[in-house]
């Protein structure tokens, strides 16, 4: 049973890897004036669990997709023990149990320059996107397993969601329909939900298609349920958000991959660039390039 539920994760990480397709040369982390400073100094950025991340509907839409494939593997399942693993799946999703990883997010989008993204930044005075060189983007290092994917494409076309989602949905009925039925399922349970959390981890990387705009990717790291070495919390919205510092990509020199920064529209342009470039080369980055964005936003 191990060995088959490691080849059951093993497949939807080879099925993952096969959607990514190309990573772009560069990646743009939006942020707000206050946040680029803090970046540019501390030469780290800020990973928020997924939990708490703004907008409810990312989980909400993956949750959904989960509950629906679920849904339709108990009218497939023909055995006692294929329907109580996938009610007590579906119990898990529903009730949102703590029991899995936790999952600390950065967000990047393949475009510099949305205007979604300024909408969404802009609104203190004028946002900003970091290019960052996308092949120093490397996981830093971890005492926890991390067998997933550290950066990757978010998903967003339904077809291509449900479609994985079944596959592993399948790969599981036919597995649990080997279970010897006079065998006690607790042994077999524990395995299943100890390979769940790798599992439901591939579903933060699907979004509403109406989200497809922001050409999202994101660099997840994982920390294990019951563990907080290296959590913080910061206040937003009334309640205390966890996230975590990550200085991934850091070179010899201490420095993150910042290639160039975007000013978004609502910028003064000459102020802007001359407060850029003093930001920048007093953190060490006196070679990144400084662009405005194109589009006509304003105040």
């Amino acid at each position: 049973m191990g060995e088959a539920l490691e080849d059951i994760v093993s497949g939807a990480i080879a099925e993952w890897e096969r959607l990514q397709g190309d990573t772009p040369d560069v990646l743009y982390h939006y942020t707000d004036v206050a946040g680029l400073i803090g970046i540019c100094s501390a030469r780290s950025l800020w990973a928020t669990n997924l939990r708490f991340m703004n907008d409810a509907r990312e989980l909400a839409h993956s949750r959904k997709l989960m509950i629906d494939v679920l849904g339709e593997a108990k009218t497939q399942a023909r055995l006692p023990a294929q329907l109580e693993v996938i009610q007590e799946i579906e119990r898990m999703i529903l009730s949102q149990r703590v029991g899995y990883p936790d999952f600390y997010s950065v967000s990047f989008s393949a475009e510099g320059d949305l205007l979604s993204q300024w909408r969404a930044y802009g609104s203190s005075g004028g946002g900003y996107a970091i290019g960052f060189e996308t092949a120093g983007l490397v996981r830093p290092p971890s005492p926890h397993p991390q067998p997933r994917p550290f950066l990757h494409r978010v998903i967003y076309e339904e077809e291509t969601q449900l479609r994985t989602l079944r596959r592993t949905a399948d790969a599981m009925l036919a597995l649990f329909a080997t279970v010897d039925p006079s065998a006690d399922l607790d042994e077999s349970r524990a395995r299943v939900f100890s390979s769940l959390g790798e599992l439901v981890g591939f579903t933060t990387g699907l979004k509403d298609p109406s989200f497809a705009e922001e050409k999202e990717w994101r660099a997840v790291y994982v920390i294990p349920h019951g563990e907080f070495e290296g959590v913080r919390f910061r206040p937003s919205n009334g309640v205390a958000v966890p996230y975590i510092n990550l200085t991934m990509g850091i070179d010899e020199e201490g420095r993150l991959p910042i290639r160039e920064v975007v000013q978004g529209p609502r910028v003064d342009s000459d102020t802007g660039v001359r407060s850029l470039e003093l930001l920048l080369a007093s953190n060490g980055y006196p070679d990144a390039a400084i662009t405005a964005s194109s589009i006509p936003l304003r105040a």
